[in-house]
């Protein structure tokens, strides 16, 4: 077992409070695996038998409508563990799972978090925290989704992304991308983009959007609260 192994995994948020020897017990139960981009790692409502690990790269949340829409849930940037919230209700992915980038990553067996999540304090705490935080998200996202337009649904989407990537915050996708995770269309999104760069918040360059006044844009954000 190679020492670099054990540090990709123990720089997994969820994975971090652990002890060399549990460490080495996921490393011996689980399986590592690479993905081009656009590969299908997991199905919307396939049984989450593991838990997906992300060890370097991006991995894309989508849901596909049956009249053919894409509702983009996230992407995320390894070191990061995904769904967590299906291996513990045993109801399938939320999500179906895509390669965004080159990607590398670990199929932990569903049982292994769970055991970690009843023995292991930090664990249970981690989990508990990043569900609230996810519920609190999807409660703010609905009421933006019922009552905000779209610059401040779009406004809303770049404070977010700006607090993770800094201000020059990429477009995941281009702008349908963008358009994929507010839940509207591309004109829509392109309309509230101009709109926000016209007001002095942002400029849009290829690929990425610049913000400008990050208060600024906070506030359009919040216009909707």
């Amino acid at each position: 077992m190679e020492p670099s192994e054990l540090r990709r995994l123990a720089a997994v948020p969820v994975f971090a409070g652990l002890g060399p020897a549990r460490l080495r017990r996921l490393l011996d139960r689980s399986v590592s695996r690479t993905a081009r981009p656009g590969d299908v790692l997991a199905l919307r409502g396939q049984p989450a038998e593991h838990l997906l690990v992300v060890e370097a790269g991006t991995l894309t949340g989508v849901h596909d409508t049956a009249d053919g829409k894409r509702l983009r849930l996230g992407d995320f940037t390894g070191p990061c563990a995904v769904d967590k919230s299906a291996v513990l209700d045993g109801g399938g992915y939320i999500a179906t799972w895509l390669a965004g980038t080159v990607l590398r990553y670990r199929l932990v067996p569903a049982g292994e978090l769970l055991r970690l999540i009843e023995d292991v304090p930090a664990v249970r705490r981690h989990v508990l925290r990043q569900l609230a935080g996810g519920l609190r998200d999807r409660q703010a996202e609905l009421a933006r989704t019922a009552y905000a337009d779209a610059g401040t649904r779009v406004a809303a989407w770049l404070v977010a992304a700006a607090g993770r990537s800094g201000r020059r915050v990429p477009l995941p996708g281009a702008q349908q991308g963008l358009a994929e995770s507010v839940g509207l269309t591309r004109v829509s999104v392109n309309r509230a983009l101009r709109g926000l760069a016209d007001a002095g918040l942002v400029r849009v360059e290829p690929g990425a959007v610049l913000v400008l006044a990050p208060e600024l844009l906070a506030a359009r954000a919040a216009s909707a609260d």
